[in-house]
């Protein structure tokens, strides 16, 4: 994926993509708590397309869960473990 990453790439150990915080960021800011693809292609300046693998993979991981609108697409927000685990560290 070509988004550029938000913190040191140095930290290559990591099992996490720095652009799964940069998507979660940018669905946790958001002015609602559901968003759609499009949304977050805007935010993040990328293609919607590039963006289908990694959220696919944060639904898996229980970061984020997704809502498909029959004929519209999907909706991503932020799961329940995700909201409680950002709200320990805030």
């Amino acid at each position: 994926m070509s988004l550029p990453p938000d913190r040191d790439s140095g930290s290559a150990s990591d099992s996490e993509d720095p652009t799964d915080d940069r998507i979660v960021e940018a669905i946790r800011s958001a002015p609602q708590p559901v968003v759609n693809t499009q949304y977050l292609a805007e935010e993040l300046d990328v293609p919607a397309e590039e963006l289908i693998v990694p959220l696919e993979s944060l639904v898996e991981t229980g970061r984020l869960e997704r809502l498909e609108v029959r004929g519209q697409g999907s909706l991503w927000l932020l799961s329940l473990e995700e909201e409680l685990e950002s709200s320990d560290t805030h």
